[in-house]
């Protein structure tokens, strides 16, 4: 299992990820682009780190629906590449069926959510070093209910952590999702772009059922929905992420048990 998890960790440092970490971080910026531009420029005071975070997540459409697509890049396509060279007999030959399946998923899951979270936590130092966190004047009336307000003016740090923690789950549920898709479709590109296609559909369910905001993990994800404070929130994703995660993770490697057992993957 070892040497299987070193090969295949190998083949996911690739070029991608510094693609997709830049992608991440420019998707973040893109929804106050103008805004970033104006404050690095003429050094406005008006904006600070937390502005441009919550403004982001409030609604932009790049942070929602075009950076999941990102979390793709490093290795979720990577048994679609796998079954349209049909390698996938060779190579669980050698690894085993359970080894392959299992590994090959844990990986791609950890990468996505790696690159999302280093995407953040660099986006963030790049701001920090130009801008406040937060400014004099911001207003901790109601924090906690929304964007980790209280933690983001009280302690900077754990603010940091706590965003950098929400996009290591994004990725990782992002890239398990587009692996778990590869199962069924072997385009690559239709892989790729699925998690687009999947905020989206998400997004709209969830208003068409008047779903609670406190009942949905897509919101809890990007801040705009904090749970009695920030650790508590982190602490509530994080289970129903890797609940999540784990249930597509099994159903992953038991579709891949059960094709190589019936011929249908090679």
């Amino acid at each position: 299992m070892k040497r299987v998890f070193a090969s295949e960790w190998k083949r996911a440092m690739n070029p991608g990820i510094i693609a997709a970490v830049i992608g991440i971080a420019f998707c973040i910026c893109f929804d106050s682009w103008n805004d970033l531009i104006n404050a690095v420029q003429n050094r406005n005071p008006a904006f600070c780190v937390y502005y441009f975070m919550t403004n982001s997540a409030f609604g932009g459409m790049c942070r929602l629906y075009i950076l999941p697509v990102f979390t793709t890049f490093p290795f979720a396509a990577s048994f679609c590449e796998e079954r349209n060279s049909r390698a996938v007999t060779y190579i669980v030959s050698r690894e085993g069926v359970k080894s392959y399946g299992t590994v090959k998923y844990v990986v791609n899951a950890v990468v996505g959510g790696l690159t999302a979270a280093s995407a953040t936590a660099l986006l963030l130092l790049l701001l920090l070093t130009r801008m406040p966190m937060t400014l004099d004047s911001t207003s901790a009336a109601g924090a906690g209910e929304l964007f980790h307000t209280w933690t983001a003016i009280h302690h900077p740090f754990w603010y940091g952590v706590t965003e950098t923690a929400l996009g290591f789950m994004r990725g990782m549920i992002w890239a398990s999702t587009a692996m778990t898709v590869s199962l069924f479709v072997t385009d690559k590109f239709v892989i790729t772009m699925f998690p687009f296609l999947g905020s989206y559909v998400i997004t709209k369910v969830a208003q068409i059922l008047s779903i609670q905001n406190e009942f949905r993990l897509d919101l809890l994800l990007i801040g705009r929905i904090v749970i009695k404070n920030s650790g508590v929130t982190v602490v509530i994703a994080a289970v129903a992420s890797c609940i999540l995660v784990a249930v597509m993770g099994k159903f992953f490697t038991t579709e891949i048990a059960r094709g190589h057992k019936d011929g249908t993957l090679y």
